[in-house]
């Protein structure tokens, strides 16, 4: 894994819950300053009075407002911030609806998760390259990999990003620029929607100590939780009947 730790400064967005929040705790604890991207600007004050002003940089911004993103951008440039290490974790998991398909609601899930990734791949891969390399964590899902039911945005959305960093990765390798891809299964957040406890679900805290160690270790395909990886992989071999809603 490619990453300048000279300097350990890191990019978490969707920093003030969830995965996210729990990333950032986990790369403070690590030595790594964290650049803390959220909408909500009362929780990312919370998150640095917690683990220390001097380490959490907080930035408010909406990453589906490309213009918010390349300001952002360019004030931690003006500062000489680089980071060179991003979790690109915000994500919008809502359902849909059978009473039609509704454009709106397709756009606004693509917007967040995947233009409101590689709207930060944009703006920093030029300074990756001029700078060494670095790495780009993009957080997918188990379900880009199965039709169901009610997710046809989502996991559009997060089949795109697959494409996309797959294909980045090997474009920018030789820019010592790597691009990893994260596949959570049922993980304890507000983007898990279900009436009833799932087995084998994974705290946040849990999945984000799982993250961290596995990319800094250089993975670039991380997955869990394990046995949702194995229904997963029983799922990809069913015909798409098996889903269909009565």
């Amino acid at each position: 894994m490619f990453m300048l730790e000279s300097n350990k400064f890191c990019l978490v967005t969707g920093a003030s819950s969830g995965i996210g929040k729990h990333i950032a705790y986990e790369m403070v604890h690590r030595g790594w300053k964290v650049i803390a991207i959220a909408r909500r600007k009362n929780k990312l004050e919370k998150l640095a009075k917690y683990l220390g002003e001097d380490k959490i940089i907080p930035k408010v911004c909406d990453v589906s407002k490309f213009d918010q993103v390349r300001d952002v951008s360019k004030e931690l440039i003006h500062r000489e911030i680089y980071p060179s290490l991003f979790f690109l974790n915000a994500g919008d998991g809502d359902e849909e609806d059978d009473k039609g398909l509704d454009w709106e609601f397709h756009k606004r899930i693509f917007e967040v998760n995947y233009f409101g990734v590689i709207s930060w791949v944009s703006q920093w891969i030029p300074i990756l390259k001029e700078k060494g390399g670095g790495t780009f964590v993009g957080i997918s899902s188990l379900q880009s990999f199965i039709s169901m039911p009610g997710a046809a945005a989502y996991g559009s959305s997060k089949s795109a990003l697959n494409y996309c960093f797959k294909s980045l990765d090997a474009m920018y390798y030789k820019n010592n620029i790597r691009f990893a891809l994260v596949y959570p299964g049922a993980v304890d957040t507000a983007m898990l929607k279900t009436d009833k406890p799932l087995p084998s679900t994974w705290k946040p805290e849990k999945a984000a100590k799982y993250i961290v160690k596995k990319v800094l270790k250089g993975a670039t395909k991380i997955k869990f939780p394990p046995r949702w990886v194995l229904l997963t992989g029983i799922a990809k071999c069913l015909p798409n009947r098996v889903f269909r809603m009565k």
